[in-house]
C-alpha cells in the first residue's frame, strides 16, 4: 500500500484539527505535528494556514458541483430522479465529509473577501445545475411551473444544507435522511 503524500497527510491533519479545534485555535505547528512533518513543510505546499483552510473547503465544493453537473446531464432519468440523486449525493458527502462540513459551518460567518467571492460563485454554479434539472421537470410537467427554477433550486440546496448539522447530531442513515428530505420537498408538511 502506497504511503500518503506529505501534502495529503497535511490536508487530512488540517481537516481533523480544524474540525476539532476550529480555525483560530489550530496552529500550523499542530497541523505539521499531526501530519508527522516539519512545520516548514506546510509552507512548501501552502502559503498560509488560511490558504490551506479555504483550499479544503473550495475543493470539497468543487467536487460536489462536478457531480451535480454530471447528474444534470443524465438523459436516462426524470427530473424527480435527478433531484433525488443530488439530495443523496449531498447527504452522502455530509456523512463522509463531516469534518469538512464542520469547517464550512465555522467559516461561513466570517470568510475572507476573496474566499467569500469564490464560495458565492461555487454556490451559483450549484444553483444553476439544480435549476437546469428543475426547468427540465417544469417543461415535462413533473414539477410546478409557477415558481422560478432558480428559486426552487436555492430552496432545495438550502433545505439539504439545513437538514444536517454535524455539530448537533450524527447522520446515521443516508437513505433515511434522503427520503425524509424528498418527502418534505415533494409532499410538503400540510395535512
Amino acid at each position: 500500500m502506497e504511503e500518503k503524500s506529505k501534502k495529503e497527510r497535511l490536508i487530512q491533519a488540517a481537516i481533523k484539527l480544524f474540525a476539532q479545534q476550529g480555525y483560530h485555535n489550530t496552529t500550523v505547528a499542530e497541523i505539521a505535528d499531526e501530519a508527522g512533518v516539519a512545520k516548514g513543510t506546510v509552507y512548501w505546499y501552502f502559503s498560509s494556514k488560511e490558504e490551506l483552510f479555504w483550499g479544503i473547503i473550495v475543493s470539497g465544493a468543487e467536487l460536489v458541483n462536478n457531480k451535480l453537473a454530471k447528474e444534470a446531464e443524465q438523459n436516462n432519468k426524470t427530473a424527480v430522479e435527478k433531484i433525488e440523486a443530488i439530495i443523496r449525493l449531498h447527504i452522502s458527502y455530509f456523512k463522509k465529509g463531516k469534518n469538512i462540513v464542520k469547517m464550512t459551518q465555522e467559516c461561513s460567518a466570517s470568510p475572507g473577501e476573496n474566499f467569500y467571492k469564490e464560495i458565492q460563485q461555487l454556490r451559483k454554479v450549484a444553483i444553476n445545475s439544480v435549476a437546469k434539472i428543475i426547468k427540465e421537470g417544469q417543461e415535462n410537467d413533473e414539477l410546478v411551473a409557477d415558481i422560478q427554477a432558480k428559486e426552487l433550486a436555492n430552496f432545495i440546496l438550502g433545505a439539504i444544507g439545513g437538514a444536517y448539522n454535524p455539530s448537533i447530531y450524527e447522520l446515521e442513515d443516508v437513505e433515511e435522511t434522503t427520503d425524509l428530505i424528498l418527502k418534505i420537498i415533494f409532499k410538503g408538511i400540510k395535512v
